[in-house]
């Protein structure tokens, strides 16, 4: 049997081995079920402490009217970016970064799609993470550009700037650590050519009048859980992450207790949120905030009546440092946009999907045309430009490029 028919050949996991570990799974999901049904009832104390309008129900309704006024009229755009799996050539690594803004009128109405797509490559050096990292900065840069076309775009087509506005970020506004200082140059490139740039970008748009929200999918880190544990003493919060408890209180306790109450509330109309609190100085925020960007996060159930709905991590931003009253206003408002947005079935704000499917080229797609495109025009150059000829051309880029 040859190398390459070896490795193709399928291995067979024998039912020993399921039955094994299929009955070690059940016995692990049987302990954690109890130990979330015990963080459950400890957390539960919890709900004055985060929810923004504490148990006071009614409070957490929504006109329906207002929803619809949204999802028709507003000129709402998605922002997002992606790069593929970087490809060795030599000694750099390539990749292929894209960033897009997709802007609608209402949730869906007459798409504009803004994308650029670029090649981009970076020394390998002895190690791969610098490269990934460089190129991790030039999709960065990427997508603040598309930040920027988009509240351009925007304004041209509401040149009476009569009609609400928003634009909604794919990921956080301050994305978590990712430049380490290891590497002075493109930290410094970093926190000059990104950071700043972006600070000031944002800070434009919000006095062009127009809402940016960082729709956070993935709730990391533990700066919630944190926090609390300086008002609570509570040896629990330091064995949770913001993740388990937020979607704890906001899915399982304060919906059960809600339908306990038997308030006469239409569950369509109803938003669960909580409260905001500053990013932690865990991230890159001291930056942003060095530069006149100050920046809240809130949680968000968009819908209890749909076992979809998940609970998301929203970010907020403003030129000064907001008062209390304001902050609850402001999550609020900002609450109704991310409602308004998620259509039944779908958990993620729309504008958020459109700008992801705008951009996103498939992994497994994508790492074989990079591949084969690549070994191609390796190939055609080499012969072109040098004496190799086109077998040794060939068998040269075939063993540079992994």
């Amino acid at each position: 049997m040859t190398y390459s028919s070896a490795r193709k050949k399928k291995v067979i996991i024998g039912a020993d081995y399921w039955n094994r570990f299929l009955a070690s799974l059940r016995d692990q999901v049987g302990n954690m079920v109890i130990e979330i049904d015990r963080l459950r009832n400890i957390v539960s104390n919890l709900g004055s402490e985060i929810l923004l309008f504490q148990y006071n129900w009614n409070r957490y309704k929504v006109s329906l009217t207002e929803l619809e006024k949204i999802r028709k009229d507003a000129l709402l755009a998605g922002v997002d970016s992606s790069l593929t799996p970087p490809l060795r050539i030599g000694p750099y690594l390539i990749s292929a970064i894209s960033a897009a803004a997709v802007i609608t009128e209402g949730t869906t109405g007459n798409p504009i799609k803004l994308l650029e797509v670029r090649s981009v490559r970076a020394p390998e050096l002895s190690g791969g993470e610098y490269a990934n990292n460089e190129i991790k900065l030039k999709m960065f840069m990427l997508e603040k550009d598309k930040l920027g076309e988009a509240a351009t775009k925007m304004l041209s087509i509401d040149e009476t700037n009569m009609r609400e506005k928003a634009i909604f970020i794919d990921g956080p506004i301050v994305d978590p650590p990712t430049f380490s200082h290891k590497n002075q140059d493109l930290r410094t490139s970093y926190e000059e050519d990104y950071v700043k740039a972006r600070t000031k970008l944002i800070l434009d748009i919000l006095n062009k009048n127009i809402l940016v929200l960082g729709i956070a999918k993935k709730i990391q880190g533990n700066s919630l859980t944190s926090y609390l544990n300086t008002r609570i003493e509570n040896d629990i919060l330091t064995k949770l992450n913001d993740y388990t408890l937020v979607t704890l209180i906001l899915k399982s306790w304060s919906i059960l207790n809600f339908l306990r109450q038997s308030i006469n509330i239409n569950v369509e109309d109803f938003i669960l949120v909580t409260k905001s609190f500053e990013l932690s100085n865990n991230t890159d925020y001291p930056i942003y905030r060095e530069n006149g960007l100050y920046v809240y996060s809130f949680y968000i159930l968009p819908g209890i009546s749909d076992p979809r709905k998940r609970v998301l991590r929203v970010e907020i931003p403003f030129d000064h440092v907001p008062s209390e009253s304001e902050l609850v206003a402001s999550v609020w408002r900002y609450a109704k946009y991310v409602a308004a947005t998620a259509l039944p079935g779908h958990y993620v704000p729309t504008p958020v999907i459109l700008a992801h499917r705008a951009c996103t080229i498939p992994r497994s797609a994508a790492k074989k045309v990079m591949k084969e495109t690549t070994s191609g025009f390796l190939a055609a150059n080499l012969k072109e430009r040098t004496t190799l000829g086109p077998l040794g051309a060939i068998d040269l880029s075939r063993g540079l490029i992994d």
